[in-house]
């Protein structure tokens, strides 16, 4: 069996996973392919990466397309990853949207994570959000209020997610003590996050590639830790279809990193203490037939 990809392999296997995916493969992390790919090159009987390669994905069919992202797709995720982004989250974005709820200009805020992996994000907007109600002794708004969406190109990690089971090395990332005991129930090794929030989040697997107008407007949309895997024309092109997804003045997390040089022409960058996130800019040319210009 040849164990390493030679680099006309790699370049048709990297092109094939941009194809299928957006993400970009560098040329110098050959490895990773072997890495990721191996077993399920030897699953389909294949001798070789170019075997399978002709075999196998240039046949090009759904079902192998998943397997390959289900492999090939980082999901480093964590519980309330980046402290500050909640900071800002409970301090400057929730108070707002509430008051909007209460004067009846929103019927439900709707919110959208992009790449939710095994679910930690949009649980922790779930949680995050609850518990500021109830801290703040809310009554006439509560979670029912919020619409949570979650989507990620992997079927397999959603699957975990759907569950909201997680195992002891999962809540020892980014959990505190207050949420493990406020939202979850621990059963035997497991912890099952409460039904409330599990039932207050809507998953579905979808990739970024495609057309996002079915799912309507959003007016917060986390996109975090996503785009850095993109080819440069794929990120603008996201970009475009999330500033479409928006609602006026909707919200847009992208990570602790600074993106402005891409987001420049249609979002307005804010600050929060070291948190850089982005608001939705009205367009020239909205502008002028708005009547604005």
């Amino acid at each position: 069996m040849q164990e390493l990809v030679n680099d006309k392999d790699y370049e048709l296997i990297r092109n094939y996973i941009t194809d299928v995916s957006g993400i970009v493969i560098p040329p110098e992390k050959k490895y990773l392919i072997e890495t990721k790919l191996s077993n399920m090159m030897l699953s389909h009987g294949a001798l070789s990466f170019d075997d399978f390669y002709r075999n196998v994905l240039a046949k090009r069919n759904p079902e192998t397309d998943q397997k390959v992202i289900n492999a090939i797709t980082v999901n480093e995720t964590l519980w309330f990853r980046d402290a500050v982004l909640w900071k800002c989250f409970e301090r400057e974005i929730l108070p707002g949207f509430i008051e909007q709820l209460r004067a009846g200009k929103k019927k439900k805020i709707r919110i959208w994570s992009t790449a939710a992996s095994t679910g930690q994000e949009p649980y922790s907007i779930a949680m995050c959000i609850d518990n500021y109600i109830k801290r703040n002794k809310i009554l006439d708004i509560s979670l029912l209020d919020f619409e949570i969406f979650a989507t990620d190109i992997s079927d397999r990690v959603l699957e975990i997610a759907k569950t909201g089971r997680y195992d002891k090395i999962s809540m020892t990332r980014g959990i505190s003590e207050h949420y493990k005991a406020e939202y979850f129930n621990n059963v035997n090794s497991a912890w099952d996050i409460q039904r409330g929030i599990k039932e207050s989040v809507k998953f579905e697997c979808f990739n970024l590639k495609n057309d996002f107008s079915k799912f309507g407007k959003f007016d917060i949309i986390f996109c975090r830790y996503v785009l850095i895997y993109f080819q440069d024309s794929l990120k603008n092109e996201i970009i475009t279809k999330i500033h479409d997804s928006l609602s006026e003045g909707g919200i847009l997390f992208t990570g602790i990193y600074v993106l402005y040089n891409i987001l420049r022409d249609v979002f307005n960058a804010e600050s929060y203490e070291n948190l850089t996130y982005y608001t939705k800019a009205v367009q020239t040319g909205q502008k002028e037939r708005n009547g604005d210009l």
